[in-house]
């Protein structure tokens, strides 16, 4: 009784780690998807305008561009109002300015850029990674939202989002002419990493330092996978053992109200954690904050990241988890002091974390009055 106890818990806890593993793993999967713009448009060049910075006695960047770049943990420098563009992308420059126009936080329903954020992060953050010490010519990556450079937006003549802009040098060995823009055609290209860091390379001049991102999507689903076919096995292989030579129903009957008691368990934690509204939507993972802080929740009702649904889904399964134990497991231990034990270790956890699920709702609507511990 002891060893089928002891595999039923496993089993429980292997399948619902499983569920939610595949289920960031699709999240993922989701948020690197390829959307089309929907729409398009030629290159647009900005208006001609004097740079009133100082240029940096090496790079020829303004030491402030120069500073912020080094201290944004992705290498990216936020461009406050139209004035710093018309500044990091005009005058005579010894660099390139790559430039991202977007509508991230701009209060404007904007998948594309969602979706390409991340990617350009990781663009930003490879350059600043691998440039060290190089005597490749220098690059600088920005980005202006739309609500921070409406004007911009204006005197390009743009109606979309987002716009990938290569400014190259108007002096030194890489200059080229009057440094018009050349923009990145997201339609025919499209929106992932490669592309756009061989974009990059044709008209720098040589080979972008581009580092694709951990492959998280093929690991979750691959441990996801092994850890339910290993639970699987743990919990069958005794039971088919007792059923043979009785029957093809018999074996097939051996275990299964465990297991089907962990597959429902672990289908309403996912679904009640929103996992279908994020495959409906395409939810982003996640978004960067201010200051290059990551976002997990978003604010409202009427929004939801992959990575909320993963933390509130674990929250869910653990809560679960908890209940079934004080209501099955501690109730089965005959020993006194590990039930008492259980009951209190069990019960710890249950309020902990319910009080963590109070906090997440707190950070949906902030004017929710209760808690408990946090």
């Amino acid at each position: 009784m002891a060893h089928r106890r002891l595999a039923g818990q496993l089993l429980c806890v292997l399948l619902v780690l499983s569920i939610i593993a595949l289920d960031c793993a699709s999240l993922v999967s989701a948020a690197k998807k390829r959307p089309r713009s929907s729409s398009s448009g030629g290159a647009a060049s900005p208006g001609s305008a004097r740079s009133s910075s100082s240029a940096n006695s090496n790079s020829g960047i303004p030491p402030a561009f120069l500073q912020q770049a080094s201290t944004s943990p992705h290498g990216i420098i936020d461009l406050p109002n139209p004035q710093s563009f018309v500044q990091i992308t005009s005058g005579a420059r010894n660099y390139s300015s790559v430039v991202l126009l977007t509508a991230v936080k701009s209060g404007v329903s904007c998948q594309p850029c969602n979706t390409f954020a991340p990617v350009y992060e990781t663009l930003a953050k490879s350059w600043k990674s691998k440039s060290r010490g190089s005597s490749k010519a220098d690059v600088i990556f920005s980005l202006l939202e739309f609500k921070d450079g409406q004007d911009v937006f204006r005197q390009l003549q743009l109606s979309y989002a987002p716009v990938l802009l290569f400014f190259p040098p108007t002096s030194g060995p890489k200059a080229r002419g009057s440094g018009q823009p050349i923009k990145y055609d997201f339609n025919r290209l499209g929106f992932e990493g490669p592309e756009v860091a061989s974009f990059l390379s044709d008209n720098l001049g040589f080979a972008f330092p581009y580092v694709k991102p951990f492959p998280w999507s093929t690991v979750l689903s691959f441990f996801g996978s092994a850890g339910a076919i290993v639970a699987s096995i743990i919990l069958l292989a005794p039971k088919i053992a007792q059923a043979r030579g009785q029957g093809v129903a018999s074996i097939a009957s051996a275990g299964s109200k465990l297991i089907w008691t962990a597959l429902c368990l672990a289908t309403i934690v996912v679904m009640t954690s929103g996992y279908m509204w994020n495959s409906i939507r395409g939810a982003p993972y996640l978004m960067m904050g201010p200051k290059g802080k990551p976002e997990y929740f978003a604010a409202g009702f009427q929004n939801q990241y992959g990575a909320e649904t993963t933390i509130v889904g674990a929250f869910y399964a653990l809560l679960a988890f908890s209940f079934v134990s004080l209501t099955v497991f501690v109730p089965a231990q005959r020993d006194p002091v590990r039930q008492r034990a259980g009951v209190y270790v069990w019960s710890v956890i249950f309020l902990a974390t319910f009080s963590l699920l109070f906090a997440v709702f707190r950070i949906k609507n902030p004017s929710y009055p209760f808690r408990l511990f946090f």
